[in-house]
Order: structure tokens, then sequence, then C-alpha cells
């Protein structure tokens, strides 16, 4: 076996228990309880869990699903968290090997996933992990790309939070509230941090495509229901406009279009959620990670 072999092997061992890890941040962070005390308990019957209980992905399997004691149906956010993490960092390895980049972007996947998790299971973000990517971030860039990094990641930081805040405070012109959690704005903040000004755009713009794709679609079924044709037609236009960008014609022009589509669409949206009276606000987190991780994985500038 060789050396890389063998940490591949390890990254996997320590991604299933940190995904295990993050379950209990996840879960605790959103009642209010301390990760560390008290020890892991079944949340529907209450009773204390044996070590036995607590083996990532395995005990899930064992168990069949079910708590040993009450029987209940266990999350399937459990093993899904913990081969995810496993998987994540599998791939950061092979994709950086041995090197300082693959552990500050294990860092900032960690973050990224337990902020997804909790977006997607509550609408709910912690902030301080957000600014401990933002940190992590500008620590990478002073490290690696000295004084002109640390600038880039500041400005990148400041442009990320800009954006986003104004996207988010334009709900108060359309709908009379925000667009937009105050999380994002924080997200959108560590990622320009980590990313730096000359990538955060990027980002931003993947994010805008995920959303398009995964999140928005449930909305917009809504919209069809209610017969809502602007703003269906103008997400077809968008989608349609993206499809050109990466497969015919990859110029200023497109990007102006896509980025014009794109306003017209978010002020169709926010203008319909002035008259809802039982607003329904999506994720954004999620969309936000998936912009990041492509631009991670996938972008030469990375």
């Amino acid at each position: 076996m060789t050396l890389e072999h063998y940490i591949l092997s390890w990254l996997c061992v320590i991604g299933l228990c940190l995904g295990s890890f993050f379950n209990v941040v996840i879960l605790r962070s959103l009642s209010n309880e301390s990760i560390i005390f008290p020890a892991s308990k079944c949340p529907k019957c209450g009773n204390k869990l044996y070590w036995w209980h607590n083996i990532p992905v395995l005990s899930y399997l064992m168990l069949r699903g079910k708590c040993y004691f009450c029987k209940e149906k266990i999350s399937i956010q459990y093993p899904i968290i913990e081969l995810g993490t496993m998987f994540l960092f599998a791939i950061s390895f092979l994709k950086f090997g041995i090197s300082w980049k693959t552990l500050f972007v294990i860092i900032w996947l960690s973050g990224l996933v337990i902020m997804t998790a909790t977006d997607l299971k509550a609408k709910l973000v912690d902030c301080n992990i957000a600014i401990i990517l933002a940190v992590s971030g500008l620590v990478y860039n002073l490290i690696f790309s000295d004084l002109s990094g640390g600038v880039n990641s500041i400005l990148g930081l400041a442009a990320g939070a800009l954006i986003l805040e104004i996207i988010a405070r334009s709900g108060y012109i359309f709908a009379g509230t925000r667009a937009m959690g105050e999380a994002d704005t924080y997200v959108a903040a560590a990622l320009g941090a980590m990313f730096g000004i000359h990538n955060i755009l990027w980002i931003l713009l993947y994010g805008l495509i995920a959303s398009m794709i995964f999140i928005v679609p449930v909305f917009l079924y809504n919209q069809y229901k209610n017969n809502n044709k602007v703003i269906c037609i103008l997400a077809v236009l968008f989608i349609l406009t993206v499809l050109v960008y990466y497969k015919l014609c990859i110029n200023y022009w497109v990007i102006g279009i896509l980025i014009f589509l794109g306003i017209l669409l978010s002020i169709s949206i926010l203008k319909n959620i002035r008259k809802e009276e039982n607003r329904n606000y999506l994720p954004y987190v999620p969309a936000l990670a998936f912009g990041a991780l492509y631009f991670i994985f996938f972008s030469t500038n990375f």
C-alpha cells in the first residue's frame, strides 16, 4: 500500500466519524443543546445509546434504520451526512493530494455540510460557522498568496456580503420584507474571503444556477398551479440562456442576458411574494454551497 492509499483510507474513516459528529452538531444546534453533553441519545425516546449504536453507517444498517429501544425510525440524514462527508474528504485528497490546500478545503466543506443541512432541515444557519470559514479563508490567502492574497480575500468578503445584502434588501422594495435571510449574506461573505474578489461573482452565479435547477422548480410548480405565467416564462428563458451559455456561445453578451433575465425573474418573484399572505422562503445556503463545490472541483482558477 502506497502512502497516498494509506492516507486516503484514513481520510475515509475520519470523514465517516466526523460526519457522525456533524449529525450531532446539526441536530443539537437546532435544539440549542450542548454538542458535548449529554451523551448520545435517541431524539424520540431519550434513551442513552450504547457505543455500538454510534458506529457510522454500520449502526444504521445493523439496527435496520430503527431505534434499538423505541423502534421509531432513525432519520436517513445520519448515513447520508456520514457518507457524504467521507466522499467529500476523499475527492478533496484525490484532487489536491498531500497539501495544505487539502486541509483547508476539508475545513471549508465541513462547515458547508453543517450549514446546508440545518438550512434544509429548519431554515436556520449558525452564522458563527460562516465567520470561522471567513477567517480560515483569510488565513489561507495570506499564507499562500502573501499580502496581495489577503487584500483579495478581504475584497472578496466585502463583495460577497454586499451583493447578497443588496439582493436581500431589494425585497423591501418589491415585497416589503427581506428577499433572503441574513445568514445567506454571512455565507456569501465567507465564500468571498475563501476564494477572493476575482472568483466570488462566478461562485454566486453557480449558486444562482443551482437554485434554479434544484430549489426554484418547487417554487415554480406552485406558481404554475396559481397561474403565475410571467414567472414561469422568465424561468424557462433563464434556463435556456444558461444552456446556450454552456453549450453554444460563451461570451459577455450571453452573460449580460443571463443577468438581465435573472433580475427580471427575481423582481417578478418578489412582487408575487408581496401578494402572498403565507410566505414560504426557500433555503439558499445549499445553492451557495453547490456553487462553492463546483468552483473547487471543476474550476481551473482554484
